[in-house]
């Protein structure tokens, strides 16, 4: 075989950079309306409609048409009409998907930054959750998102689990002794129900209803509002209120597409994104104390565990940051970032 002329090789070079400078307009151009220029870019995510979650979602794709006087439009697909949370985020990487959202409990394998926000009681209410999102610890996490393809646009509030289930009242961890409780595929989340001397088992959401009716599990973890609004409440007849997870959820959008576009749509879609969390977050803590009223009116039984109570959930958990605060897991590091930014320390939180 011969050799390549050096003119040939130079012309390859070429366009092998050509096709590439031109990939992600490429990926622009298929979702833009050849005759009026408007910009379509879909986002996915398996909520159902009216959690809060959606409807944050919801109200930053309204902001975007607005600010943009209707030349981006977002369309949104909700209740996994585009697929599971690890299936529209993957499509996202790919930029098959322009926008995702997922619960960030499944973006570990992502980052391992995300196992830290895992850690039972690292956060203990809302403003410290708000604190750290905001702050440095949230940062890091946008920037090393970058390194997979992702560019974060914002963290709607999920809420912090609760611990419920079908079988009896649950009033210390002792009492869950042998239940079968769904978790996320969080290895820290199963560790907690681990300590807590439970049967942890990690099902996929879509099939967690079905796995309730069926007794393939027996309860699980989660909050006020997506439990109601997923019509949990029918499979389920008690609720204890320990709060030993917080869970945010995060809109990410391919970052080649983002790059792809103008810089004034790039703010829009950004500044959409910081106006959508504080309407959102306002919206999501309304809705949980509601969704905590309807849990009561329907029949579920809430308990509200004591203040020395509350200490034995919290030691019983303990045991997991001593086995997941480590490199390879909650980075060590970062978790100091986190308590940092929240002026404690891990002897605070168990004392």
């Amino acid at each position: 075989m011969g050799k390549m002329k050096p003119n040939a090789i130079l012309i390859l070079v070429i366009l092998t950079f050509i096709s590439i400078v031109f990939i992600g307009q490429d990926a622009l151009n298929k979702n833009v309306n050849a005759e009026t220029g408007e910009i379509t870019l879909r986002l996915g995510q398996s909520k159902a409609a009216n959690h809060p979650v959606s409807q944050g979602i919801d109200k930053f794709a309204e902001l975007v048409e607005g600010k943009s006087e209707g030349k981006i439009i977002v369309e949104t697909f909700h209740d996994s009409l585009l697929g599971s949370d690890r299936e529209v985020i993957e499509s996202a990487q790919r930029g098959s998907l322009e926008l995702a959202s997922s619960s960030t409990p499944n973006m570990t394998s992502f980052t391992n930054y995300f196992t830290a926000w895992d850690l039972p009681y690292i956060f203990e209410n809302k403003d410290e959750v708000y604190k750290a999102v905001d702050g440095k610890p949230g940062q890091i996490i946008r920037d090393e998102m970058e390194h997979s393809g992702f560019k974060v646009i914002f963290f709607p509030d999920y809420g912090f689990r609760q611990v419920v289930n079908n079988v009896r009242p649950i009033k210390l961890p002792e009492d869950l002794k042998g239940l079968k409780i769904r978790t996320t595929n969080s290895k820290i989340e199963q560790a907690d129900f681990d300590q807590f001397g439970a049967s942890p088992t990690p099902v996929a959401w879509s099939e967690v209803f079905t796995a309730l009716q069926q007794g393939t599990v027996e309860g699980e973890g989660n909050s006020y509002s997506l439990l109601w609004d997923s019509k949990h409440q029918e499979v389920l007849n008690y609720a204890t209120e320990v709060n030993y997870n917080y869970s945010s959820d995060i809109v990410v959008m391919n970052k080649e597409t983002f790059d792809s576009l103008p810089e004034e749509y790039r703010d829009i879609i950004m500044e959409a994104g910081a106006e959508a969390t504080i309407w959102q977050r306002e919206l999501a803590n309304q809705r949980e104390e509601e969704a905590k009223q309807q849990f009561v009116d329907y029949g579920i039984e809430i308990y509200e565990p004591t203040p020395e109570e509350m200490k034995i959930w919290k030691q019983s958990v303990k045991a997991v940051w001593d086995d997941f605060v480590r490199e390879g897991e909650a980075e060590p590091e970062y978790v100091d970032i986190i308590l940092e930014t929240l002026g404690k320390t891990k002897e605070t939180i168990f004392e």
